[in-house]
């Protein structure tokens, strides 16, 4: 197996094939919870077009930026996020199909639509979080990340009801991530197969989102610039992962039309 060197996420692997990717991603090694069951580890997967990039939450990066500061604290997020959850309200976003939205609800929805929040964005799907990998700087190794659903704390399928505060209380002192998998309130959480992990404010060498300790819990591979071309064909041609797919909204379908895009991606042969 060829191993690439990376100066955050240490030695991985860097398959060279579609074929070697998958054997890496389903491989069955077991540790103390799996023995028992021998099935292949169930993961949460995000894909980074840049393997030189932390996995910081873009409600960081845009605290970050804005006031260049070099460290973001628990108190800089929550402050933050109380002030767009409730000039989102304002705005009248909290209300969706006749519904109120619950804290957590909405900000998965201004996620979703491009809104910085403490949510980083997760798939169930494996090959979708590998999209994200590939799909923009062609010229630069992307990164495929893998995260233990043992390791991490909350439930899939699970309203999550409690006020911002409250949840974000939780968070206090654990050494792992919290998953919250939003109601499908966006047509893009279900194409997705989205799900979210959120954490304090981390300081540790993978960034800001705080990731399980044990040995076994993460998996980092690298997607270098020659498979990314290979696997950009195959997942538009063999799965139908794109960006008409991924993103089937109004928003969606302009970003798929845009000047950016080649004319060719509006069909799929």
């Amino acid at each position: 197996m060829k191993m690439y060197e990376s100066e955050i996420y240490g030695e991985i692997p860097e398959p060279e094939s579609f074929n070697e990717l998958i054997e890496i991603i389903s491989c069955n090694e077991v540790d103390e919870y799996d023995k028992e069951y021998e099935f292949v580890p169930v993961r949460f997967w995000r894909g980074q077009s840049d393997i030189g990039w932390k996995i910081d939450s873009s409600a960081y990066r845009r605290i970050r930026n804005s006031r260049e500061l070099e460290e973001i604290s628990d108190d800089d997020l929550s402050s933050y996020e109380k002030n767009l959850l409730e000039h989102s309200t304002h705005k009248g976003f909290r209300f969706h199909n006749g519904r109120e939205l619950s804290d957590m609800e909405l900000l998965a929805r201004l996620q979703h639509h491009g809104a910085a929040t403490r949510l980083v964005d997760f798939s169930r799907n494996a090959l979708i979080g590998l999209w994200f990998a590939i799909n923009n700087h062609m010229k630069k190794t992307g990164i495929l990340i893998g995260v233990h659903s043992y390791y991490v704390g909350g439930n899939e399928s699970k309203l999550e009801l409690n006020k911002y505060l409250n949840v974000i209380t939780e968070l206090k002192g654990k050494s792992y991530p919290l998953l919250y998998e939003s109601p499908e309130i966006s047509p893009r959480i279900a194409s997705q197969h989205a799900l979210f992990l959120y954490s304090r404010a981390s300081f540790g060498e993978y960034g800001s989102l705080v990731l399980p300790v044990e040995k076994k819990a993460n998996l980092f591979i690298a997607i270098n610039p020659m498979l990314k071309l290979q696997l950009k064909e195959v997942l538009s041609q063999v799965f139908d992962i794109r960006t008409k797919t991924l993103f089937p909204d109004l928003d969606g379908f302009g970003m798929a039309n845009s000047s950016t895009m080649h004319v060719n991606e509006m069909w799929r042969w």
